[in-house]
């Protein structure tokens, strides 16, 4: 996992996230996460970056989505929902936006 790190070595609030969130994650999980990096056009930051504003976003409002593949999937809908477009923007940008949008109902309050 050392490797991931030095990935994010350059983004200390995405090294945060990654330590504090993601790197205790199930095998699967991870798993997942790096099948839909290596599906999309961005890199692992902006993954873990969209996370991160998911999660940011979810806090603030009182709510939890339960499980790391949970927000994956949502992370995914974001930027499948922009398509070809998505590919010039910004995926923390994308999931905000999409939340905005779209909100996010299968959260729950902690």
């Amino acid at each position: 996992m050392d490797s991931y790190k030095m990935m994010l070595a350059d983004m200390p609030e995405a090294l945060d996230y990654w330590e504090g969130q993601l790197q205790a994650a199930a095998p699967e999980s991870l798993r997942m996460l790096f099948e839909a990096v290596d599906d999309s056009p961005f890199a692992l930051v902006d993954w873990v970056e969209g996370l991160r504003t998911l999660n940011d976003w979810l806090a603030g409002r009182g709510l939890e989505l339960k499980g790391v593949e949970a927000q994956i999937g949502y992370v995914c809908c974001s930027a499948e929902a922009a398509g070809a477009a998505g590919q010039m923007s910004h995926l923390p940008a994308l999931v905000a936006d999409f939340l905005e949008v779209y909100g996010c109902e299968r959260a729950v309050k902690k």
